[in-house]
């Protein structure tokens, strides 16, 4: 479980995070713009040295993918990779500490360097963020009706959404993870899918809500949250947390 000064860190690392992301977002737009893209490498440098510059150095690191990488979900450009240009979908994966006592934010965002969004792309988000939305939704229920939710159970909400939305095939990985001291923690996942979790979600855990879709050597999309069991119900840590994914050029 987390220590009030872990939870109290992670509130803090989230709004740090999510902001990182957005600006990681506009600088790959504005080098567009500016005809010298960069590459999905150049990106992940920077924000691993805002995540260290800005105070979030434990744990830190980040998944930056357009449509094709993003197909491996833990897909790692090192210093290379693909250069981010107009018309590609862009997923980034941030995470960080601020020390080995806190409890980590890990956040993915999506982003499209273009104006408006193709149809299939568009379809795969409506069907993801369904997912998630449909998990947190179950969480508080259960919460108000005062029944003890297993990870599990979770995992099954969220990845029938994205069965009955056609997506079915494309489910490579657990719908969340355990997150406390370690970004990947010893808590329960939100797994029926790797694993049958039936540990309890008891006050005190946190976890991450990440659906995805992924399509091998084409596309990969994802949203990710965290959620922390309080005493008053399960929260979402990051506020405003991306309803539609980002449109980052005008045509």
């Amino acid at each position: 479980r987390w220590t009030p000064k872990a939870y109290e860190d992670h509130l803090k690392a989230s709004v740090l995070v999510k902001d990182l992301a957005r600006e990681a977002f506009e600088r790959a737009a504005a080098a567009i713009k500016a005809g010298s893209p960069m590459t999905e490498g150049d990106l992940t440098t920077f924000i691993n040295g805002e995540l260290v510059a800005r105070g979030a150095p434990i744990h830190a690191d980040c998944i930056v993918a357009i449509g094709p990488s993003a197909s491996d979900p833990h897909y790692a450009p090192g210093t290379g990779g693909e250069l981010i240009q107009r018309g590609d979908l862009l997923l980034i994966d941030l995470w960080g500490a601020f020390t080995e006592e806190s409890a980590p934010a890990d956040q993915s965002w999506m982003g499209y360097m273009g104006s408006s969004l193709p149809d299939n792309i568009q379809a795969m988000w409506d069907a993801v963020k369904g997912a998630r939305d449909a998990a947190i939704a179950f969480l508080g229920q259960r919460h108000a009706d005062g029944e003890i939710t297993m990870g599990f159970e979770v995992d099954e909400v969220a990845r029938k959404v994205l069965i009955d939305a056609g997506f079915g095939d494309h489910i490579v990985h657990r719908t969340g993870h355990s997150i406390d001291r370690d970004i990947h923690g010893r808590g329960p996942n939100i797994d029926n899918l790797e694993a049958r979790d039936d540990r309890t979600l008891v006050p005190g855990v946190g976890f991450s809500i990440e659906p995805g879709l992924y399509i091998k050597g084409e596309i990969g999309i994802r949203t990710e949250v965290n959620m922390y069991m309080g005493d008053s119900g399960p929260e979402v840590t990051v506020e405003g947390y991306q309803d539609e994914v980002f449109l980052l050029l005008d045509d």
